[in-house]
């Protein structure tokens, strides 16, 4: 059974999720129950949610920065929703630059769409721009 990560938007509990459940958006939090949002098996997280999964986390992590406002985000993301599902040995999240601009300094995140990918806690790759959900894959290798 696969699993991915994400954080309870409700009681802020780290969750680990069946990817089976997190697809069928049948996924509840293991502490208060609520529902875990989740688009495809792609969860949206803040600095402090990232730092935590990264800690925990004994797979490959991606992670999407982008914005509201960023055409090519738009466009960007429901590519990388389908390489969530074609990558299951990987947890996929987003952050919302805007949102969590200091993180993304801390980063060196100049543009968005940015791509980073994390092994072990630790920046492992990093691309700039939208890619197609086949090349997302790719990253990880």
């Amino acid at each position: 059974m696969e699993k991915t990560m994400t954080v309870c938007s409700n009681c802020s509990s780290l969750n680990n999720v069946d990817t089976n459940k997190a697809l069928e958006k049948s996924a509840t939090c293991g502490k208060c129950g609520s529902d875990l949002k989740m688009h495809s098996l792609v969860s949206e997280v803040n600095g402090q949610d990232l730092q935590r999964i990264l800690d925990n986390a004994k797979k490959p992590v991606i992670v999407d920065f982008w914005a509201s406002w960023c055409g090519p985000c738009k466009m960007y993301g429901p590519e990388f929703e389908k390489a969530s599902i074609l990558n299951k040995q990987a947890i996929f999240l987003k952050v919302n630059t805007e949102e969590n601009q200091r993180l993304s300094q801390e980063l060196g995140i100049r543009g968005i769409p940015a791509t980073i990918v994390f092994k072990n806690g630790k920046e492992y790759r990093r691309q700039a721009g939208a890619l197609e959900a086949s090349m997302i894959g790719k990253l990880i290798k």
